[in-house]
């Protein structure tokens, strides 16, 4: 019998000629896999992707702008894929970023700390939110430092005002407002249900918006549950906070690629997806320059110029990116540039809003 040239791959079963399928692209072998094919393939693939890895971080560091080109004009095999480069550089850094840095004990409430005043304040801005309650404070003076609660100023139904109460934050040696309402609530160790039922009960503007409320029950459960309670929330809600930023900067990649899309609308050449090429291309250097400058060169010298330097670069390197990608002048690649910032500065400052007030209720 005349014997076949080609053989069937023991994996997608299709015809191949050769040693690799062109279908699957596994390799074809006619017999049992040996240890020393099975660490060759292991040190083949390792050295393929550290190759790539290195050919792609190089000039994605020192060339501005010429890997995203580069990929956007088809040359994608030679480099590494940009959504990998972002999960693994963001994996990298936040996994650094919490071994080294322990900001849950950071942020946790100290023993001299005023724990009324703490948690009256985050109701005290959702009050001013819901535009229910106006407020007027004439004088905070400075309150001796063992003090927690100085004279009070009556209620006066009839002026129609909301007065106030003072609470002395012990450790700053300053006075917060707080709402007598919600002062006699916190004294009076009012529970959430009691809270909830005096609502139904108040209609029209006596009764708090629904941020207020939202924030009062989770205020007068946490006042219940004692300063070791108020300890616990502050830990678990910094904790949930830190750790929904990664999310949070996932959802600013398209974000911000959108902005480019935005600001280079007539530019029929590029479509929305190469702009999101700029931004994975950007978000993960912006994580490998912290992880080089912050985490390896700054530990070994013990000093922070370089995660300086790397900051100052971060700043530049969009521009030129930018400049080269798009081709136009300076002048409007620099006044794009700007108006770029300053919508990443306001998508920032929501998504942390976001975050805090997701985080506040998820704790």
């Amino acid at each position: 019998m005349e014997e076949k040239d080609t053989h069937e791959c023991k994996n997608c079963l299709s015809e191949i000629d050769g040693k690799y399928c062109h279908f699957c692209g596994q390799r074809y072998h006619d017999h049992k896999e040996s240890f020393g094919e099975l660490a060759y393939e292991f040190v083949s693939d390792f050295l393929h992707f550290d190759s790539r890895f290195f050919r792609t971080v190089l000039p994605l560091i020192f060339k501005p702008g010429i890997l995203t080109k580069s990929y956007n004009e088809g040359k994608q095999r030679s480099q590494f894929h940009p959504i990998r480069l972002y999960l693994f550089s963001s994996f990298v850094y936040f996994f650094l970023f919490f071994y080294f840095n322990n900001y849950e004990e950071k942020f946790q409430v100290k023993n001299n700390v005023n724990p009324a005043a703490l948690i009256a304040d985050s109701t005290k801005q959702a009050e001013k939110n819901d535009s229910l309650i106006h407020t007027r404070i004439n004088t905070l003076n400075p309150i001796g430092t063992n003090k927690i609660e100085s004279g009070a100023l009556i209620p006066n139904p009839k002026s129609g005002i909301n007065e106030h109460k003072i609470l002395l934050d012990s450790n700053k040696k300053s006075a917060l407002p707080i709402s007598s309402y919600l002062d006699s609530l916190l004294q009076n160790r009012v529970s959430p249900e009691e809270y909830l039922n005096q609502q139904k009960l108040r209609s029209g503007k006596n009764k708090d918006g629904y941020l207020t409320r939202i924030l009062t029950v989770k205020n007068l459960k946490i006042n219940l549950e004692g300063e070791e309670g108020q300890k616990e929330f502050l830990k678990k809600l910094t904790e949930t906070f830190l750790h929904n930023i990664p999310k949070m900067l996932f959802f600013l990649l398209p974000l911000f690629a959108l902005f480019l899309k935005l600001l280079y609308f007539r530019n029929k050449q590029h479509y929305y997806v190469d702009h999101a090429i700029l931004s994975l291309h950007y978000f993960s250097l912006i994580f490998l320059l912290l992880i080089l400058s912050n985490f390896i060169l700054d530990k070994i010298f013990s000093t922070d110029l370089f995660t300086k330097l790397a900051v100052g670069w971060i700043s530049v390197y969009m521009l030129i990116a930018m400049k080269r990608i798009y081709c136009q002048s300076w002048r409007r690649t620099i006044l794009k540039f700007v108006m770029l910032g300053l919508l990443l500065i306001f998508a920032i400052i929501f998504t942390m809003i976001a975050n805090l007030a997701w985080s506040a209720f998820m704790v």
